[in-house]
Order: structure tokens, then sequence, then C-alpha cells
């Protein structure tokens, strides 16, 4: 179920590691130089707001006085980033965000560089469920509508690329809701898609409920499912009514890692700063007014978090990635 996007942390969580941050500098003197923060997209990405929301309030919370730098490194589907995360000296100085599953679904298609699972987790910052929407002026008015739809012709779904997450959960969704789907992709940015459905490219889409309650507000789409457990939108049906619990599975995970083989003195300092961030007034503030979800965990969380999403894709996998 998707949380409030304003987010409460237990007191005696971040107490906690915050006195193990303490102990950490004690021991090490971490941090003593700037710390670069990898971002997986160009200036202005939804990751890209992210972090830049949350590297000034981590620099509050590290017990040393230095910058934490957005870096981008876009391309190659967050692969190019995730491979110089992986690389990089597992000294704290480097670290990034990654989405999953999009980036695992890279892994699983092999040949990727990297292995998440051998990453340092530190956290995650938030999640997003999905929905489904079709265009404002669209006569479409529920999933049985699109079903009946697809007993005459596929649906059609603006979307990403097979590279991009959006792409994939259309796949599971489609086949969970018995929708015989085509896709419409060759889209440049991460939300012309979107605008795709909008000027009736397809009869749908499927994408962030943040981005779909967007465009609901300013009256272009209207939102007929949301995959949550418990719909967050008022008239959508949710996973629960649908009578498919799985399309709660169908997440956006916003989670923080460094590489391989991090100290863990210098994780828990990490971790530390990251939890306190994430219940800073001004981040919080800043998701508010942007409507970001902020749905905090702690390392061990966020690392059982990554399993939990191996396990739904490689459940999936021989659906998305067919052999030729």
């Amino acid at each position: 179920m998707r949380p409030s996007t304003r987010r409460v942390l237990i007191a005696a969580g971040v107490a906690a590691i915050a006195m193990l941050a303490g102990v950490a500098h004690a021991a090490t003197g971490f941090p003593a130089k700037d710390i670069a923060f990898i971002i997986p997209d160009g200036p202005g990405g939804g990751f890209d707001l992210d972090v830049r929301a949350i590297a000034p309030a981590m620099e509050k919370y590290l017990p040393s006085k230095v910058n934490i730098v957005p870096t981008n490194v876009p391309g190659a589907a967050g692969t190019r980033a995730a491979i110089e995360i992986y690389r990089a000296k597992p000294d704290g100085y480097t670290i990034g965000i990654f989405n999953i599953p999009g980036i695992y679904l890279q892994q699983q298609r092999g040949g990727a560089g990297f292995d998440l699972t051998r990453l340092s987790w530190l956290g995650r910052v938030g999640i997003d469920n999905y929905g489904l929407a079709v265009g404002e002026s669209s006569p479409i008015r529920s999933v049985a509508d699109l079903q009946a739809l697809s007993q005459t012709r596929p649906v059609k779904f603006t979307s990403t690329g097979p590279a991009g997450t959006a792409y994939n959960a259309t796949l599971i969704a489609a086949n969970l809701l018995d929708i015989k789907a085509q896709l419409i992709t060759g889209y440049r940015g991460s939300s012309d898609y979107v605008v795709g459905a909008i000027r009736g490219d397809g009869d749908a889409v499927i994408t962030v409920i943040p981005t779909l309650r967007r465009m609901a507000e300013g009256k272009t789409l209207r939102i007929i499912a949301d995959f949550e457990e418990r719909a967050s939108v008022s008239g959508a049906e949710d996973a629960v009514a649908l009578g498919k619990p799985e399309l709660a599975q169908i997440v956006l995970d916003r989670l923080i890692a460094a590489p391989p083989g991090l100290p863990e003195e210098i994780r828990a300092i990490l971790a530390g700063a990251l939890v306190r961030a994430l219940a800073d007034s001004q981040v919080i503030a800043w998701a508010k007014e942007t409507d970001s979800t902020i749905s905090p965990e702690s390392s061990d969380q966020a690392a059982a978090t990554l399993r939990s999403q191996i396990e739904f894709y490689d459940k999936w996998k021989p659906f998305l990635n067919p052999k030729r």
C-alpha cells in the first residue's frame, strides 16, 4: 500500500543509527573529503531531483563537514552509473541511487558488468506504486472496458522502450489483468510516453502514481486503476478490488548503495545520515511541495527489498525475456 508522502521515522531507530555513526567516526575519521552521489539520470530527472534534495540534508548529519556532490552519470538505461558505483573504491566516498527494479532488469538480461546483490545497501528513499490511466476524453471508464476492447483488438499502451521499467510494468500488469496489449514506444523523454497517451497515440498508459496524479490534476488524464492494495486515488480500482493482489508488487523503489565491501563502520555513518536526512524538515517540505513519496528503509530493509524485487522479476523473466 502506498504510504503517505510525508513520513514519520521511528525516533528510537534514528537515535540508534546516529549512536552507531558516532562510534564509527571515532574509529575511522570518516568522512575526510567530499562524497560523490551518483545519479543515473541527466539533470532534471526524477532521481536527480531526489538526490539534490537529500544531499544537503545528509551533509548536516555527517560527523565531519564535507560536501555531498550530486554527480550525473546518465546513459545505457542506468548501467553506466551502476558500473561506476560498483567499480569504485569501497571507502564511502562514492554512493549512488538506484532504480529498482529497472537496473535489475538490465542485470537480468546478462552482461551488465555489476551484481546488485554484492553492493553495500544504505537505505531506501521512497517507493512509487503504478497505476493505469486513459486520456480525459477517452470513452474507456474501467479496466473491464479495456478487457472488453481486448477481445476485439490489442489494447495500445504508450510506454518506454524495452529497457525501461514502465515497459516491463505494462507487460506484467496487462498479463495479470487479462488484457491483450500492444506497446507503442519510441518516445524520447521519461514522460513523453505519458503525453502520448494524452494525445491519443494509444488507448492507455501505465506508469507511477505520482506522475499520473499530476496529469490527472491538470485534467488531461483519468486514473482508472491504482495498483496499490488499497487505492490512494479516489475512484480508482485497486489491486484488491481487481482481484489481482500481485499488481501491488509492481513498484519502483529508490534505493541507495555504495560499492561492494564497504566497511561496516562507514556504512553505519552513511546509513545514519541518510535516515536522518529523510526525516529532516526541509526534505519533508520538499516532498510535500513536489508530491514525492518519502518512505525510508534501513540498510538491512533495503537489502531485503532488493531480494524481494529480484524474486518477483525472476519469476517473470521467461515472459519478459522470451528466447528468440
